[in-house]
């Protein structure tokens, strides 16, 4: 699946979920073709694709980080994340 528009709203695509693993330590999106492993940024994006907006994933971070602007970063990243089919748009 590849994201040809900007997500919106990012929310996991069926089959994916965010999830911390307590054996390996690590932050992870799980879904049926394997496991992708989060440093604590990514990690920090991906729990607040809920349904929220973009946006407000943005002010969020922003919140959490200080002055530094995060807002080309997550786009970016959303976008990776979407065209390997594991998020998508839920206003769609």
């Amino acid at each position: 699946m590849k994201s040809e528009s900007p997500l919106y709203y990012p929310v996991f695509a069926p089959g994916a979920r965010y999830r911390w693993d307590e054996v390996r330590q690590q932050h992870q999106i799980v879904f049926p073709e394997g496991v992708l492993v989060l440093n604590e940024s990514a990690a920090a994006v991906v729990r607040l694709c809920d349904g929220r907006s973009t946006e407000d994933v943005i002010v969020a971070l922003r919140e959490q980080i200080g002055d530094a602007d995060p807002s080309r970063d997550v786009r970016e990243f959303l976008d990776r994340l979407a065209k390997k089919g594991l998020l998508r748009d839920g206003d769609s």
